[in-house]
């Protein structure tokens, strides 16, 4: 009985260590007070999620072109820009895709002073570890046992 109750736990732990490792995190800006996004650098992982929440005043989140140059940021990937607004959650952005998203305020002015931003996204660390690896199974006390080896 208890040589089951422990292959049970065991079966459960390894079928749901994938999924504890690759959580997604949240990771919060602060929209203002003033012409600030605080952090204006954020450095995330694939699949995290951003929020943006205003203090006030009457701002957005632009990710399309430049508000002082007219450029276009060329951001990894496309991402909806969160819509002008006062106070209160703007909206949240899960990034699925590597790379550095440049943001601003595209409301007149607020870009060129200061209203900027950027998000790093890095591939999760899991990834990168496993790269050449060899998956053998063994079966021991009933459990089945994955074992990973570098190649």
């Amino acid at each position: 009985m208890k040589k089951n109750f422990i292959s049970g736990v065991m079966s459960i732990a390894i079928t749901l260590f994938p999924f504890i490792t690759i959580a997604q995190t949240v990771h919060s800006v602060v929209v203002g007070p003033g012409m600030s996004y605080t952090p204006s650098s954020l450095s995330i992982n694939v699949g995290d999620i951003v929020t943006w929440t205003s203090q006030g005043g009457t701002h957005d989140v632009n990710f399309a072109s430049n508000s002082i140059t007219g450029e276009s940021f060329s951001n990894p990937a496309e991402v909806t820009s969160l819509p002008v607004q006062g106070a209160g959650e703007m909206g949240s952005i899960t990034f699925d895709v590597s790379g550095t998203y440049n943001y601003d305020c595209s409301v007149y002015g607020h870009a060129s002073m200061g209203m900027v931003g950027s998000v790093t996204v890095s591939e999760r660390y899991i990834d990168n570890i496993f790269t050449d690896v060899t998956v053998t199974s063994n079966v021991v006390y009933g459990a089945n046992i994955g074992i990973i080896t570098q190649a």
